[in-house]
């Protein structure tokens, strides 16, 4: 039975309740999808590591699959969010504001290495989460060719070079982030971004005659 809307609880009303139990759901979710994979990962689970009851999870979620992709969606607004506000509060060149950007991504999806786990290798081993995963993919790679045209104007690549390119500096970005995790290159998180910002510079604009 849900909770009556109007019902308060030490000054938190029935909404922000449940907002808080959906949030403690999403987090239990990060830690069981990147620590036992989404395959073994059960609802019974995520309600003991939320400390919630199972009539909580479908006060939220109707399946474990909708669960699933929450998580993914969280981590994806995260870097999302994060990549905006480098660059909207960073001075300075293209460059300076490239870095920036990719700084933020790198260091959430380092420092916290659940987050790089759901993004780069159980959002590819999961079939509900690999469309979704595809989906994300395709609106990064709209941005990434929006913010080039902004950049560069007529000097950026042209389509539809700009979207092949675009996936393509996604596809490495990702790589190189994900062997980083997996312990398959000794790389810093500077290094990493040096890199990227690199073949960003260089990828999205046209060739020199």
């Amino acid at each position: 039975m849900a909770e009556p809307a109007s019902r308060t609880y030490g000054g938190v009303d029935a909404a922000d309740r449940a907002v808080r139990r959906r949030a403690a759901l999403i987090e239990a979710g990060l830690d069981l999808m990147s620590s036992v994979g989404t395959d073994k990962m059960t609802m019974t689970a995520v309600c003991a590591a939320a400390g919630l009851t199972e009539r909580y999870f479908y006060e939220s979620f109707r399946t474990k699959s909708d669960l699933l992709l929450a998580v993914l969606d969280s981590v994806a607004d995260e870097v999302r969010s994060a990549a905006i506000h480098a660059v909207s509060s960073t001075d300075g060149d293209v460059a300076d504001r490239v870095r920036a950007a990719l700084s933020a991504v790198v260091s959430i999806m380092l420092s916290d290495p659940r987050k790089g786990r759901i993004a780069f290798v159980e959002s590819m081993a999961s079939p509900t989460l690999r469309a979704r995963r595809q989906a994300t993919i395709d609106a990064v790679a709209d941005v990434v060719v929006e913010r080039s045209h902004e950049l560069w104007a007529d000097r950026a690549l042209p389509p539809p070079q700009d979207r092949l390119m675009a996936l393509m500096f996604i596809g490495a970005c990702s790589e190189l982030v994900s062997a980083r995790l997996q312990d398959h290159i000794g790389a810093t998180p500077d290094e990493i971004v040096d890199a990227a910002t690199q073949l960003f510079l260089t990828g999205m604009l046209r060739p020199t005659s």
